[in-house]
C-alpha cells in the first residue's frame, strides 16, 4: 500500500527547502536526483483507466520497472493506493508478470494486454531526499517537468511525501513544515488524472455540494465529524484545481463554502470531541474564512452581470454601468489574488491540520464519546439551532431587508447544520429545508441590490436616479417573495 501526501508547488520550492528547512532535518538524510521518463498505457477504450487503475512503465537510466495503481483512497490530501511493482526487460508492458491475484476475477489479462498502447507520458526531473529518523522512514521528492500528449502538454510542480515505514503523523509534521517556507497546496489529483484529462480533453468543472452529507444511523459522533471533513477537503481541492486551470469564478465561490463548511462542521462537533487539535483548527479556519470574506462582493458583481439571474433585463444592458462591475470585478481579483491564497501558509496549515486528524483522531485520547452514535446528538443539534432561528424571525413582525441581512450569519449556519446532520433523517428533510434556502437566495439578491446602490455613488451615469428607484422597487419584490417563503417555513414540520 503506497501512502503518501502529494502538494503542487512552484519552481523554486526545491531551492527554498535545501536552504532553509534541510539542514534543520533530524536523522539520516540521503539525496539523489534522476530524470524520470514515464509512459501511461490503457487500451483504446480505456479500460484501466475508468477502473480507477493505472499502468506504468518507468524508465529511469537503464532501469524499467512496470506498475499496476489499483483504486484507493484520498482523505483529505493523504493518498493511500495499493502499488505493484515488477522488473521488465524491455519498455513494453506484461500484465502477466503480476500475481493474479491483484486482478478482479472479469478482467480478462490476456485480452487487456493485446490492447495496451501509450496514451500519454510524463517527462520530470526528480530530487529525492531519503529520510530515516528513528522508526520513521520517510521518501520526499521534487518533481519537475511535464505531462505530454498530442493534444498538448501541462506543466508538473510537485512535492511527494511517502511513507515507508512509521507513523502516518510524519509526513504530516514534515508537510507541515515546508509550508512554512515555501506556497504549497495540498492535492488530490495524480499526474495519471491529469494526463488522462489531457488526452479526453477534458476540464475539471465547477460542481455544487450534494443536499446532504451521506450518513448511517450507526454512523459515530466521530465518523460523522471525518465524513464532514473529507466532503469539505475534497470539495475544497477539487475548485482549487478548477479555478487554477480555468480561471472561473464560480470555483472561487465553492471554494468559500467548503471553508465555511469545515469551520462550521468543527463548530458543531467540537463540544463533544474536545481536544486541542480541533480547537487549533476550528482557530485557524475563522482566520482563513475571514480572508475569504471578499467573495461576497465578488460574487454580488457575478450576480449583478449575469444575463440569466433576477437582474439580466436591466443591469448587463447599461454599458456604463458593466464596465464599472468589470473594473470591480478585475481589481477585487488583482488585489485579493486568490492564486497566492490558496498557496498560502493558512490555508496550507489548515488543509493539512484537517487532513492530519483524519489519521491520528486525537479527540480518542481526550473525549470518551466519540463513539455514542451521532443521531443522538442530532436531534438536539437541529432543535437547538432552529429554536434560536425560529426566535429570530418572529411571525407577527413584518420583515425588511436590513432584518433579513442581520440575520443572515445565523440562518446560514443553521442550514449548514442542516446539510451536516440531514443525511440521518427521512426524505422529508428536502421539503423542509426548501423555503429556507430560498430565504438565503433571496439574502443573496437583497445584498447584490444594495452593493449595485453603492456603486451608483461611485459611477458617474445619466439615469443614476431612474436605477435607484429601480433598486427600491426590486427590493420591495424581494422582500415580498422572502415573506411568503418565510410564512411557508415557519409552517413546516420538522424532519426530525
Amino acid at each position: 500500500m503506497e501512502i503518501e501526501l502529494k502538494l503542487v508547488a512552484d519552481q523554486d520550492a526545491l531551492s527554498t527547502f535545501e536552504q532553509t528547512l534541510l539542514p534543520k532535518l533530524k536523522g539520516k538524510v540521503t539525496r539523489s536526483a534522476f530524470d524520470v521518463f514515464n509512459d501511461y498505457y490503457d487500451t483504446p477504450e480505456q479500460f484501466l483507466g475508468k477502473r480507477k487503475m493505472g499502468c506504468r512503465i518507468r524508465r529511469v537510466n537503464d532501469h524499467i520497472e512496470q506498475t499496476i495503481k489499483t483504486q484507493g483512497k484520498v482523505e483529505g490530501g493523504l493518498h493511500q493506493r495499493p502499488e505493484y511493482n515488477v522488473n521488465l526487460d524491455k519498455a513494453h508492458p506484461d500484465l502477466e508478470k503480476f500475481d493474479s491475484e491483484i486482478w478482479a476475477d472479469d478482467i480478462d489479462i490476456e485480452d487487456v494486454n493485446r490492447q495496451l498502447q501509450v496514451q500519454f507520458s510524463t517527462h520530470f526531473h526528480r530530487v529525492t531526499f531519503d529520510i530515516i529518523d528513528g522508526e520513521n522512514h520517510l521518501e520526499l521528492v521534487f518533481d519537475s517537468g511535464e505531462v505530454k500528449h498530442s493534444l498538448g502538454t501541462l506543466p508538473i510542480g510537485e512535492i511527494e511525501i511517502e511513507l515507508k515505514a512509521g507513523m502516518p503523523t510524519a509526513l504530516f509534521d514534515l508537510a507541515d513544515e515546508i509550508s512554512k517556507v515555501t506556497p504549497v497546496r495540498l492535492s488530490n489529483v495524480t499526474k495519471a488524472a491529469r494526463g488522462y484529462q489531457l488526452m479526453n480533453g477534458a476540464v475539471a468543472e465547477t460542481v455544487l455540494l450534494p443536499n446532504f452529507l451521506d450518513l448511517d444511523e450507526e454512523d459515530s459522533t466521530e465518523d460523522a465529524l471525518c465524513k464532514a471533513i473529507e466532503c469539505a477537503l475534497s470539495h475544497w481541492q477539487h475548485h482549487e484545481y478548477v479555478y487554477l486551470q480555468s480561471g472561473h469564478i464560480d470555483a472561487l465561490k465553492e471554494i468559500a463554502q467548503s471553508v465555511q463548511l469545515l469551520l462550521q462542521g468543527v463548530s458543531l462537533y467540537l463540544p463533544v470531541l474536545q481536544c486541542q487539535e480541533l480547537l487549533n483548527l476550528h482557530k485557524q479556519l475563522l482566520v482563513l474564512s475571514d480572508q475569504w470574506s471578499w467573495q461576497d462582493d465578488l460574487q454580488c458583481i457575478r450576480k449583478l452581470r449575469s444575463n440569466k439571474g433576477p437582474f439580466s433585463r436591466r443591469i448587463p444592458r447599461h454599458q456604463a454601468l458593466m464596465s464599472y462591475l468589470n473594473g470591480r470585478r478585475e481589481g477585487l481579483l488583482t488585489v485579493q489574488s486568490p492564486e497566492q491564497l490558496l498557496v498560502s501558509m493558512e490555508s496550507s496549515q489548515v488543509q493539512l491540520g484537517a487532513s492530519r486528524l483524519l489519521i491520528e483522531k486525537p479527540w480518542q485520547a481526550q473525549a470518551t464519546g466519540h463513539q455514542i452514535p451521532v443521531l443522538k446528538h442530532a436531534k438536539g443539534w437541529l432543535s437547538q439551532g432552529w429554536q434560536t432561528v425560529m426566535q429570530s424571525l418572529p411571525s407577527k413582525v413584518e420583515m425588511d431587508y436590513t432584518k433579513y441581512i442581520a440575520l443572515e450569519v445565523l440562518l446560514r449556519q443553521t442550514l449548514l447544520n442542516g446539510f451536516l446532520l440531514a443525511g440521518l433523517f427521512a426524505e422529508s428533510r428536502g421539503k423542509f429545508r426548501a423555503p429556507w434556502l430560498d430565504l438565503v437566495e433571496g439574502i443573496d439578491e437583497v445584498k447584490a441590490l444594495l452593493f449595485l446602490r453603492r456603486a451608483l455613488e461611485e459611477v458617474d451615469i445619466e439615469d443614476a436616479e431612474d436605477l435607484d428607484d429601480w433598486i427600491d422597487d426590486k427590493l420591495s419584490s424581494v422582500i415580498t417573495v422572502m415573506e411568503k417563503s418565510r410564512e411557508v417555513a415557519m409552517s413546516a414540520e420538522t424532519y426530525w
